[in-house]
């Protein structure tokens, strides 16, 4: 255990993919996997709590659709296992970590819910989509880096294919990125022959991508979802929704 300046580590660990530490700073709890960039973030006091804006952006999901399950495709530390387990007492949730270990410092140390309605698998997500049965996920939450960077799969049409079998005709799928590809026109011609709704929200250090199989017209969105979340997470995030973007195939917003 170290401390430097309010910041105490409280673990530190190897795997095969890289060390894993966990932070305590103030009032937060960080996962961090050695780099620049924070994994996850915990309010020690308020657990349940957003602490980054772009898992707000994620959460905003929930409004798209009323979902009765969701998969998320990597852990971290958690955050938006631990909230959205709060606040839809119905939903069932099925998650998979690449990393054991990761799963193993969440678990002591982030406050993972671990009842019968959570199921975490260690394994590979772009190996997992493909035996998840068709129609059963209401909502993808893909949420997948190492130290670095986001993992690129997360982008690749056979990827994206397989989360539109997997979702319901309603369904979302939420993917968290550093940057969009570089040839974004190409890229949203070919989601688009996937996802017919596609939707943006850009903050200064991610871009949040939503995109769904239901025709862009028939979205519709839950504002009472979102002040229920308002009220029990003490958050604000309505004025959120102004930053979600709809998005043509073409590339244009």
């Amino acid at each position: 255990m170290s401390a430097d300046w309010g910041r105490q580590t409280v673990h530190t660990s190897r795997d095969d993919y890289g060390p894993i530490l966990v932070i305590n700073e103030g009032a937060q709890r960080i996962l961090n996997f050695d780099s620049q960039f924070e994994q996850s973030c915990m309010q020690v006091s308020h657990p349940c709590q957003l602490v980054y804006k772009y898992t707000r952006f994620m959460a905003l999901a929930t409004a798209f659709v009323d979902p009765a399950h969701i998969s998320l495709f990597g852990l971290g530390g958690g955050s938006l296992l631990r909230t959205l387990h709060s606040v839809l007492p119905e939903c069932t949730f099925e998650v998979v970590e690449l990393r054991q270990a990761v799963i193993d410092v969440a678990d002591e140390f982030f406050l993972l819910p671990g009842d019968h309605r959570v199921r975490i698998t260690a394994g590979d997500a772009f190996d997992y989509v493909r035996r998840m049965d068709s129609a059963s996920s209401d909502i993808i939450f893909s949420d997948m880096f190492d130290a670095h960077c986001v993992a690129p799969g997360q982008l690749h049409g056979d990827f994206l294919r397989q989360c539109a079998r997997v979702l319901g005709p309603r369904g979302f799928l939420v993917i968290n990125l550093h940057a969009l590809p570089k040839d974004r026109r190409a890229f949203f011609a070919m989601l688009g022959e996937i996802f017919p709704a596609i939707a943006l929200s850009e903050t200064v250090e991610n871009t949040i991508l939503y995109a769904s199989r239901v025709d862009p017209a028939r979205v519709e969105i839950n504002y009472q979802r979102i002040e229920d979340l308002e009220t029990q997470l003490r958050q604000r995030l309505m004025h959120l929704l102004a930053r979600v973007k709809p998005v043509e195939p073409g590339g244009r917003g």
